[in-house]
């Protein structure tokens, strides 16, 4: 029975990977954009908020809207916090858009209410993280 269900799961899973658009008939990865992220880390008991740097995903395709595997690219910045800045316990969110400048503006506006309203500093990684693709 646990077999049955597992197979109907995963045959569900396949068949929603390859959404198409109404309009055209074309595959979601036909209509492939480039991806951009970011992500904050961050810890309540600290007053610095760490930012990467706005990055390019290469052969990443939105799949209605939502970035595939979005959770990991979050771990990934967690452990990097976590391993090799030796900062475990911080959480880290990402963000993530088809439109470099909508989302560089996102960033600007979430530093300035992290610095304005909640007194926090921000710092940037710089080019020691880079999100890998999982």
């Amino acid at each position: 029975m646990r077999r049955i269900l597992f197979i109907l799961l995963l045959s569900v899973v396949a068949s929603v990977g390859v959404a198409r658009d109404k309009k055209t008939g074309k595959n979601d990865k036909e209509k492939a954009l480039p991806v951009y992220i970011w992500g904050a880390s961050f810890s309540f008991s600290d007053t610095i908020v760490y930012f990467t740097e706005v990055q390019k995903l290469d052969n990443v395709t939105l799949v209605n809207g939502f970035l595939p595997h979005r959770q990991y690219y979050s771990y990934e910045l967690k452990d990097y916090m976590s391993f090799q800045e030796n900062m475990p316990g911080r959480i880290s969110v990402i963000y993530f858009s088809e439109k470099r400048a909508q989302l560089e503006k996102k960033e600007q506006k979430i530093k300035e209410r992290l610095m304005k309203r909640e007194g926090k500093t921000v710092r940037y990684l710089g080019d020691k993280f880079k999100f890998v693709k999982p």
